[in-house]
């Protein structure tokens, strides 16, 4: 893996958590005030991270054929398309200096459509024998806690921080076997 990609695995789950972080600071919630600036950045930054460990994770399929293929390019696509849509929102907010209602309405699906289609690329990889079943559970159990903050605000940190361990799991791909040391993926 090149440096951004491994960088990734790090940074986009700690952008998003601290992101995230910054919305609940006093006055975050002032649309254009500088915390609700500050978090919309951080978490622009982290979705565009969150983009190339998505592409990393893909790359880790390898070259699949069948219903394997079809099922992590797949969910690789869903995540993609869902990460652009926060992207895009994120930086239109950022560039007008205010939250339209009608997105911010769509916001959990739309967010959380990128940790669903995560989670599944996740336990495709585990299949597939390229990461750890581990891995892919932790990823899911924070996805899980992540969606569990949409009822209690105070699970979103411990959701995003679930993942971030997840995701740093999931980079260090199978279990290495007995006698290999400094496993790469190239």
């Amino acid at each position: 893996m090149n440096r951004l990609t491994q960088i990734s695995f790090t940074a986009a789950p700690a952008a998003l958590l601290a992101g995230s972080l910054l919305t609940r600071l006093p006055g975050a919630d002032a649309v254009g005030g500088p915390w609700w600036a500050a978090a919309h950045a951080v978490l622009l930054a982290g979705f565009l991270m969150f983009g190339v460990m998505l592409l990393a994770l893909r790359r880790m399929a390898g070259p699949v054929t069948g219903g394997w293929r079809a099922a992590a390019d797949v969910a690789t696509g869903m995540a993609l398309l869902s990460t652009a849509a926060n992207v895009v929102g994120l930086a239109v907010d950022l560039y007008n200096r205010f939250e339209s209602p009608r997105v911010a309405a769509w916001e959990p699906f739309v967010y959380g459509a990128a940790f669903a289609a995560l989670v599944a690329l996740a336990f495709v990889l585990a299949a597939l024998r390229r990461v750890t079943v581990l891995s892919a559970a932790v990823t899911a159990t924070g996805v899980a806690v992540l969606i569990g903050g949409l009822l209690e605000p105070a699970l979103t940190p411990v959701g995003m921080a679930l993942i971030w361990l997840g995701t740093l799991l999931l980079s260090r791909g199978p279990a290495e076997p007995a006698g290999q040391v400094g496993y790469r993926l190239h």
